[in-house]
């Protein structure tokens, strides 16, 4: 009797055709980069109005697992595409008891205590804010090697607005936050569909071309890069007012040698000298004014 070894059945990794040549590394820093807005987000807002302390402890981004548990989702509609937002009930009753008070917020039990109609409208609100930055930071992408990181864009043309369906998209972007003083951990979840996606990629993308081209360029000095609009005044004339109601179709003017006055916006900097070559008016011997 011969006993065969079983071996464990080996998994493979599925590519998605559609990242393949796309920057896919980069989103690691995007979500640290997206995390320091949110921290300056918390220190304006609630850290400042309830001094609850929160800090961002944790980023990255990731493709879900098919059996994750499931969460409450609220979704909001961008130029890019569809952000799901994921608020944890806890944090947002504890919000809550620091607005109005009424009890201890680290004795929260989400459990216990029946969803009221203003934590219906905070969680709207506080996950619409969140998005709202996560498309900014999506439009303003990353800052080359080197470069001072800018603040994200303003406002997006096309306001949000919140919808009951639930996101399609395949990746999600985690951000842990943790109370100073209690220690308690909150996992926000952000989830992208294929457009915003799209549009992340594409900056990211484009953001990496930019820091390539500079570096293998040099910059050029200012003289070099900084242009003028040059205006050329080749006649002054001045006549007497009889003259000019003289004049007539045909009518000859004579002029001396045309000397142009070389202006840039109004102020004049050089005289040059008018010459003809190949039927074409060319300006030389520049003189400073």
């Amino acid at each position: 009797m011969s006993v065969s070894d079983a071996s464990p059945p080996v998994t493979h990794r599925v590519l998605d055709p559609r990242t393949l040549g796309r920057p896919m590394h980069l989103l690691g820093a995007f979500s640290e980069r997206f995390g320091t807005d949110v921290s300056e987000l918390l220190r304006q807002g609630l850290n400042r109005r309830y001094a609850i302390g929160l800090q961002v402890d944790g980023t990255g981004m990731r493709q879900p697992p098919h059996n994750e548990d499931p969460v409450r989702w609220n979704v909001y509609t961008c130029p890019s595409g569809r952000i799901g937002m994921a608020v944890p009930r806890a944090l947002v009753l504890k919000l809550l008891l620091y607005r109005y008070g009424g009890g201890d917020p680290a004795a929260v039990e989400p459990g216990a205590v029946a969803v009221t109609a203003s934590e219906e409208r905070l969680s709207t609100r506080l996950g619409q804010q969140l998005a709202l930055a996560l498309a900014r930071r999506i439009d303003a992408g990353l800052p080359p090697v080197g470069v001072a990181a800018e603040p994200a864009p303003a406002d997006p043309a096309v306001p949000f607005h919140s919808e009951s369906a639930l996101p399609t998209g395949l990746w999600q972007l985690n951000l842990t936050l943790v109370e100073a003083d209690g220690g308690q951990r909150h996992e926000l979840r952000f989830s992208l569909d294929d457009g915003c996606m799209h549009r992340l990629l594409d900056r990211l993308g484009r953001g990496r071309q930019l820091a390539r081209e500079g570096a293998a360029a040099p910059a050029l000095p200012l003289s070099s890069r900084l242009k003028l609009r040059l205006t050329a005044r080749l006649v002054q004339q001045r006549l007497p007012l009889g003259a000019i109601l003289d004049l007539q179709p045909g009518s000859v003017l004579p002029i001396p040698q045309p000397t142009a006055v070389v202006l840039v916006k109004d102020s004049p900097l050089f005289n040059a000298s008018v010459a003809e070559h190949k039927g074409r008016l060319w300006l030389t011997a520049f003189q400073d004014l």
